[in-house]
């Protein structure tokens, strides 16, 4: 009776030491020891998770008796023989299959799947050409591995490290979130060395149950969302067009109405000329579009759509930046990521269907089409990887780039600088620290080669009174450089004095008065004077601009408002041809007085140019006038009270 509760106590001790997340082993075989079993080493398998991906994460709503893992992390389980009669356990280092046997979203929902599903889920179709299955993939796998004959892969102790993939077509794959928290998943995990050869006499088999959390979001589902966003942004689009077509239609109407055509007569035209009719139809619809896309990119709005755009974007990239947040919320962050990605494209293309290349000259826009088209390169690659079917090269390559890629999200907090095109002063403030760098690589190359030279004075003088910041040329630079800072020089002063060297202090005196006092505040004085210039500079424009005159002046301003122009001339001389076809149509005119009528509509349209350009020139001139009077005005104020 004694030593069955002894026996009954070692199983509950070992039962908590290695995690109670058994769900059944047992040892078969005429090999194995009375009262062994094959046990899941959980402490062992935490130490090593947290070695080899640096840290680690529990899950937000833990399960009692369930170890939990992040998804992302390499996963390294360890498992030893247990003897439940003498307590004593040894490391299990015998070969091994890997199968995931069950699963479900929630502990409650844990099922055993079928044979079928089991080979599906953890057997490899290629064994050639491929090492991952539809669940998990062999991330440190040998160039040659094993497989049992139904497909498994042989794992052991030198290299079971496992990577969860869950593909679409497996049970995890394309999981959501419930609550706003990350998706997460418990498996069943069946280890077995029954299909080894090397263990021929005792066979042990083991099923414990894993909680993994922190379930990315599914590439194609991010795809979905970005569709729903170009939806809503093609409503919207076309809602304004529809409205804009509505207003010349009525525009149309009004000035037919004027000149006396009749919209009924427009209906009787000869057969042959139906193609002439729809291609000058859809010449002037696309005319049509193309004015609508410029007033788009024009219209101020866009720039403060955009501005709100990139303060949400950068606000959730603050947000990844805390693991916590990450870890919880990255699903949700990652579907935000996918639809504010819609924006910079929708942005990109139309201002390039405007400007066309002109659009590349600006350093501003090719830094946001660089973001877009990593941000989109990094999408279609993810996308590529879940579509599956890759081999073990492909995949392996694949996975590289992909953590490449993930390096060059980083660009995306340059999207904040997209914001300075707002703000005068900040554009202002860049563009001339930009400017001084010509003038200021002078005195930087003069500052690096009065720093090299102390650099071997102090090195030779210095380095036995204080090895520790002139020991070697590497150590001498830092200290040199902290120096400049006037960072802790009466320390280091102090401990070469006590080390019999105190006239050290004259050659950090010279030091810092060269390089502090000299180099740095004339490299601060350039920077001065460039901001003073550009002052003025920016004085001078707005005394020689009109008030009335905008900001956008430049080379690709200009050709967007005679691309405007052309393309309103072009509307209205369709719009005269096809009522001088109507009208010669009924009234069977002859063709010189048809051409009579044509010359006389474009001298209009010419008379009517003129007058507005006559306009603009005279608000012009006023302007001038006005402003120089002003000018002069003041002046003469200041003079007086001087």
């Amino acid at each position: 009776m004694k030593a069955t509760l002894h026996v009954l106590l070692l199983s509950v001790v070992s039962m908590m030491v290695t995690g109670d997340v058994h769900l059944s082993e047992r040892g078969t075989g005429p090999g194995c020891l009375v009262g062994t079993r094959l046990a899941f080493d959980l402490n062992t398998t935490l130490e090593e998770t947290k070695r080899l991906n640096n840290e680690f994460f529990d899950c937000p709503n833990p399960e009692p008796g369930v170890p939990c893992f992040f998804y992302s992390h390499v996963f390294k389980p360890f498992f030893i023989i247990e003897g439940t009669v003498e307590g004593e356990s040894d490391r299990f280092l015998d070969s091994y299959t890997f199968k995931v046997v069950g699963g479900g979203r929630t502990r409650g929902s844990v099922r055993n799947y079928s044979h079928e599903e089991i080979l599906n889920f953890n057997s490899l179709s290629d064994s050639e050409s491929s090492r991952q299955t539809l669940v998990w993939t062999y991330d440190d796998a040998p160039d040659s591995f094993r497989l049992t004959k139904e497909g498994f892969l042989l794992m052991s102790n030198a290299s079971n490290r496992v990577r969860w993939l869950c593909q679409r077509n497996s049970p995890c794959g394309d999981l959501t979130p419930v609550n706003l928290l990350d998706p997460d998943f418990f498996f069943i995990i069946e280890v077995s060395n029954r299909e080894t050869a090397s263990s021929p006499f005792c066979e042990h088999t083991l099923r414990f149950e894993l909680h993994a959390h922190g379930f990315p979001l599914d590439p194609v589902r991010g795809l979905f969302f970005m569709q729903m966003t170009m939806t809503v942004i093609q409503t919207i689009l076309i809602c304004y067009i529809g409205h804009t077509c509505w207003r010349l239609r009525q525009k149309t109407v009004h000035t037919k109405k004027r000149d006396g055509l009749d919209e009924q007569d427009g209906n009787q035209f000869k057969a042959g000329d139906v193609l002439v009719k729809v291609g000058s139809m859809l010449h002037s619809c696309f005319l049509q579009l193309y004015c609508i896309i410029f007033r788009i990119v024009q219209n101020p709005m866009l720039d403060h759509v955009i501005m709100l755009v990139v303060l949400f974007d950068t606000s959730t990239l603050i947000a990844q930046t805390f693991q916590g947040v990450t870890v919880r919320t990255g699903w949700c962050l990652s579907a935000v990521d996918s639809c504010l990605l819609v924006f910079y494209v929708v942005e990109a293309v139309f201002k390039i269907l405007v400007r066309g290349r002109t659009y590349f000259r600006k350093p501003w826009n090719v830094l946001d089409f660089f973001i877009v088209f990593m941000s989109l390169l990094e999408f279609t690659l993810s996308l590529v990887q879940s579509a599956g079917g890759f081999s073990s090269r492909q995949a392996s390559t694949l996975f590289r780039v992909l953590k490449t890629l993930k390096g060059a999200r980083v660009f995306r907090a340059l999207r904040l600088l997209k914001a300075i095109r707002f703000f005068k002063g900040l554009q202002a403030i860049l563009l001339t620290c930009l400017q001084s760098f010509r003038s200021m690589s002078s005195i930087i190359v003069l500052m690096f080669l009065f720093l090299f030279i102390f650099t071997v004075i102090f090195r030779e003088m210095f380095n036995e009174s204080d090895p520790e910041h002139f020991g070697n040329i590497f150590r001498t630079i830092f200290t040199l450089f902290q120096i400049l800072t006037l960072d802790d020089w009466s320390l280091i002063y102090m401990t070469s004095r006590d080390n019999g060297a105190p006239h050290i202090i004259y050659f950090l005196s010279l030091y810092i008065v060269v390089e502090l006092f000299t180099f740095l505040n004339l490299f601060i004085a350039v920077l001065a004077d460039n901001f003073q210039l550009s002052i003025r500079k920016k004085r001078q424009c707005k005394s020689q601009k009109s008030p009335d005159v905008k900001e956008g002046e430049t080379q690709s301003g200009e050709k967007a408002v005679e691309d405007l122009e052309m393309c309103q001339v072009e509307i209205e001389e369709e719009f005269h041809k096809e009522a001088l076809r109507r009208a010669s149509s009924d009234s069977k005119q002859s063709k010189r007085k048809i051409e009579l009528i044509s010359r006389h509509l474009q001298l209009l349209a010419a008379m009517d140019q003129h007058m507005q350009k006559y306009r603009s020139e005279a608000c012009l001139l006023d302007n001038l006038v006005e402003t120089f009077f002003t000018d002069r005005d003041m002046e003469t104020r200041s003079d007086n009270v001087e």
